[in-house]
């Protein structure tokens, strides 16, 4: 018999990427499919299962696929793999079940989650994360993202929509935000809201900086620059305001912070750790770790086929 694997495809907004991976985190062949975000959902199944096709040829022809797991933005029935909201970049696969399309062509069982929860999946079967059973992973990008894990598995919720951490209200005077509430963590943290907050600093003081990105405004940070550091400690504060929330719900042993911004490694954990006191009952706070998610650009692929051999393992 040949090598036992899962695939794991991890949808943005123009395209999939594809992974093969075993049960030891391995990558044994990875792809990536272009998606048109005007076609109908029969053109973008097809141009993944095609692709996908093509790759387990290729990687391993005589191994045996024993499922699939699929990551998406946006919030997903994680029961039927129904994209309910959140996927107004590809308009198609909102009300489909990308999971069971792909199930029924490879005929094996499979799965479909939100992104941020495949990638606290990773950390948690390959990652940071497999040193703690309690943690939230939050992944800093575009927006904030966040997956939770609770007594060593992904806590979904209810209906499966669980962690939202980026729309804890910080501030309910505060940013209006896309999800029609106000002072969310995720325009306080994000990268948009990293570059933004630096600029309006510099515009205060009659600096012009054009549109620098939050890699901007870390590299800047570590040449000395007063406001890109007041930026980052206005940034962390935020996180620690929005961890500290979680500590007291939830006794968390950790955080682990992936997606681009992470990137920034100690510059944003050192002083996340140092403002954490300020927002949670000292008792809660002990021992706990704010860390490095282990992966970046591979977390949502890792994470799909994480989430599809939890699933087959209930």
């Amino acid at each position: 018999m040949g090598i036992e694997y899962a695939v794991g495809v991890d949808f943005g907004g123009t395209s999939a990427k594809l992974g093969l991976v075993g049960r030891d985190g391995r990558i044994l062949g990875r792809d990536m499919v272009e998606i048109d975000p005007r076609a109908d959902f029969r053109s973008i199944m097809a141009s993944v299962s095609g692709r996908l096709t093509e790759l387990i040829r290729g990687a391993v022809p005589d191994g045996r696929l024993l499922t699939i797991g699929l990551g998406t933005p946006g919030f997903v029935d994680s029961e039927t793999g129904i994209v309910r909201s959140g996927a107004e970049n590809i308009p198609a696969l909102k009300g489909m079940s990308m999971s069971a399309a792909l199930g029924e062509t490879f005929g094996v069982p499979s799965f479909a989650d939100n992104d941020a929860n495949c990638a606290a999946a990773a950390e948690l079967s390959f990652g940071a994360g497999r040193n703690f059973r309690h943690f939230a992973l939050v992944t800093l990008g575009t927006g904030v993202g966040g997956g939770l894990v609770q007594d060593g598995r992904v806590s979904r919720g209810a209906r499966g929509f669980a962690g939202e951490i980026g729309h804890i209200c910080l501030d309910p005077h505060g940013l209006w935000c896309n999800c029609g509430s106000r002072g969310c963590l995720e325009q306080y943290a994000s990268a948009p809201a990293i570059a933004r907050i630096y600029a309006e600093r510099k515009a205060k003081r009659e600096m012009a900086v054009g549109e620098p990105t939050a890699k901007d405004v870390f590299r800047k940070a570590e040449e000395g620059d007063a406001e890109a550091l007041d930026t980052v400690d206005d940034v962390a504060r935020s996180l620690a305001q929005a961890f500290g929330t979680l500590l007291n719900v939830l006794n968390l042993e950790a955080f682990l912070i992936g997606g681009g911004v992470s990137q920034a490694g100690e510059r944003l954990c050192a002083p996340i750790r140092r403002h954490l006191p300020d927002f949670t009952w000292p008792l809660l706070m002990k021992d706990v770790r704010v860390l490095p998610a282990a992966f970046r650009n591979d977390a949502g692929l890792l994470g799909a086929a994480a989430t599809a051999y939890e699933r087959i393992s209930r």
